[in-house]
This record gives C-alpha cells, structure tokens and sequence, in this order.
C-alpha cells in the first residue's frame, strides 16, 4: 500500500492520541519516537489509562500512530502488542475505531468480554506472543 496512504487513512486518530501532549493535566509528558510509531508518556496519560475498559486499566493503547503509555518501559513493553493495532488503524483508517466498538458492543451482547474476546485484541495478543517467541 501507498506508505503516505498508511499515514494519512488513520492520521485524525495519530492528531488526537498527540493532542495529550497539550491537555492542561498536571504531571510530565513526553514524546517518544520508534519504528514508525509516536509515543506519548507520563503520569498524565497513565491517569487517563488507568479508567481504561480493561478492568485495572491499561498500561498502553493506540490512537493511529500514537500509543499512549504509562511511561517509557510500558511504551516499549507493549509495543510488539501496540503496533498490531497501528497497522490494524493502517488497514481500517477512520473505519477502526467504531469497528472495534460495534465488535465489543457484539461481543459483550453474546455474553463475552468486550475487551478479551475482541477480534482485534485477539490478533494483537497472538502477534505479540508469536513476536516474543520469536526473540
């Protein structure tokens, strides 16, 4: 696929997950970037990951090319994970996000968990764990 294509199809997502650079909350944060992807770190984004849908929250998640991390080990400790979902972005473009909540809001209607039994977490969690045997 046309890389600019890969970029431009899911940026709204990568503007918004930047947009927590500038939100006025109390508490660093920082810019990271690696392979591809921009991290945004600190205690300001770990309080807004903390109220995330899984249950304890998250320690990472993904808006197009942004993951938003806890800190720095979290952004490289779930980057294997993230980037499936930057490329699941790449692939979906502004179509993700409310393709991911219709399968939750599916899911959880069948009786299973809108988060673990989500197809794209499914396929984020099998790319990590097939990543890390690689290693």
């Amino acid at each position: 696929m046309f890389k600019g294509f890969r970029y431009a199809w899911p940026a709204v997502y990568t503007v918004i997950g930047l947009t927590f650079l500038a939100v006025p909350w109390r508490g660093e944060r920082k810019l990271v970037r690696y392979r591809g992807t921009l991290g945004v770190v600190g205690p300001a984004v770990e309080r807004l990951l903390k109220h995330a849908m899984v249950p304890g929250g998250a320690a990472a998640m993904t808006l197009g090319h942004t993951i938003l991390a806890v800190d720095e080990a979290a952004f490289y400790g779930t980057w294997t994970h993230e980037i499936v979902h930057v490329r699941q972005y790449e692939r979906w473009g502004v179509l993700f996000v409310p393709a991911y909540l219709i399968s939750s809001i599916w899911i959880k209607a069948r009786g299973g968990d809108a988060y673990w039994d989500n197809p794209f977490e499914v396929q984020a969690r099998a790319e990590d764990i097939n990543a890390q045997g690689q290693c």
